[in-house]
Formats: C-alpha cells, sequence, structure tokens
C-alpha cells in the first residue's frame, strides 16, 4: 500500500506561535489543503543595518527590523469533475483579503508542512489559468503566494512518524512495467497526454508517488499504468 503523504496547508490563526507544542488549532473553516505539495519553498529573511559605511567610522548596527518572506507555488486541479477551479483557488484568495470593513488588516495565516511551519500577512498572490474545457471553464490553476513577517522566527513542529520520505511503492502495490522515461521539461500531464491518458494523470502521480506533477526530473521513471493500492 502506498504510504500516505503529508499535505500542506493554509488556515487562519488568531495568534502568532511562540512555542510549537502550544499552537493554536486555527480556525478550521478557513484550512485550506493542497492538492499538490510544491516542490520547493523559498524563504527570505532581512534585517535592516545603519552605518558602517565611512572610513574609520562605526560600525554596521541593526536597528531591529527584522523580517521574513515565504513564496510558495501552490496547484490546484479540478479536472476530474469539470468544476469551475476557481471555487477552490477563491478559498486561497480568503488570506489576502482584509478581514472585515473597517478593518484593512488581512488574517494571519499559518502555512504548515509537516514539520515546516510559518506564520504571517499573506503580501501577494498571483494567479495562473492555464488549462480549460471545451466550454471555457478555467480547471487548473497554479497559485504564487507570499507571505511576509515583521519577525524571524524558526518554528519546528514535531512529526508523528519518523519523518523519513515515503517509501516507493513494492512490487504488486500499484507500479507495473513497463516504465515510461520523462524528457527535459516534461511533467505528468503531459507524460500522460502523449500517451493518451490525460483523464488518469492525478491516479498516475498518486501511484507513482509523485508530490510535484508539474516538474519530472528529466530521466525519471513513471508507470503510466500504476494504479494506486487499495
Amino acid at each position: 500500500m502506498i504510504e500516505k503523504v503529508a499535505k500542506a496547508y493554509l488556515i487562519e490563526i488568531e495568534n502568532y506561535t511562540t512555542d510549537v507544542s502550544q499552537k493554536e488549532e486555527g480556525n478550521q473553516s478557513t484550512k485550506v489543503e493542497v492538492h499538490f505539495n510544491p516542490q520547493t519553498l523559498k524563504l527570505k529573511f532581512a534585517n535592516q543595518n545603519t552605518g558602517g559605511d565611512q572610513p574609520n567610522g562605526a560600525s554596521a548596527q541593526n536597528v531591529g527590523n527584522l523580517t521574513s518572506d515565504l513564496t510558495v507555488e501552490l496547484l490546484f486541479d479540478t479536472t476530474e469533475t469539470g468544476s469551475d477551479v476557481r471555487e477552490l483557488t477563491k478559498k486561497v484568495a480568503y488570506f489576502i483579503m482584509p478581514k472585515e470593513e473597517g478593518n484593512r488588516t488581512p488574517p494571519r495565516t499559518r502555512f504548515q508542512w509537516g514539520s515546516l511551519v510559518f506564520e504571517g500577512i499573506a503580501d501577494a498572490l498571483e494567479e495562473t489559468l492555464d488549462y480549460f474545457s471545451a466550454e471555457g471553464v478555467p480547471m487548473r490553476a497554479t497559485l504564487s503566494l507570499t507571505l511576509k513577517s515583521d519577525n524571524i522566527v524558526f518554528l519546528i513542529d514535531k512529526l508523528k512518524g519518523n519523518g523519513r520520505s515515503p517509501s516507493a511503492p513494492t512490487p504488486g502495490t500499484g507500479i507495473t512495467t513497463p516504465l515510461q522515461s520523462a524528457r527535459p521539461g516534461d511533467s505528468i500531464t503531459s507524460l500522460a497526454g502523449r500517451a493518451g491518458l490525460s483523464a488518469n494523470w492525478k491516479a498516475i502521480a498518486a501511484a507513482n508517488n509523485i508530490d510535484d506533477p508539474l516538474r519530472l526530473q528529466a530521466g525519471a521513471l513513471v508507470n503510466l499504468k500504476a494504479k494506486t493500492g487499495g
């Protein structure tokens, strides 16, 4: 059986966390779980220094303005249901909107993926729609989301498991031969499309333990006839 992969998620919180062992659960009605985990996360840390730019002058000093940013790409796909993918992505847009009239501040947001926790305010959101039905319904979207914090805090949650990557499926649990080799720039959707299996790309990605179907390493072996184990 294929091991369950922890999914990244966004959730609104009332207070920022200082001790992960006591972090609040957050507003469950706002929780958004990604369809596919991101391949990478970009973290940026900055401080503000003054002085130190003159010969024989005083050394540079930190004036206390510390900031941190998290940028992540999130993929959502509704090709299996045929529904408008924006019904899902608008739930992510919630985090960049003012909470209520008269309060122009967006909600405090937590992004968590396994042991990695980042909390801040949504600073930017960009949506790319790249797959449409014959009727013009958008069914695939990639969101680029940036969260910003006015502090630098490293939050590391403790995992319930051993923290190791899921093992590859063993023969007889969903993976059969032959395997197809990915070309440079290939994705699961393009690989499946060439084989006439576009409708099955989600099942193929799951059965091959592929978290990011948009980016495949050139030469990666993928079984297009794979089926998820039960």
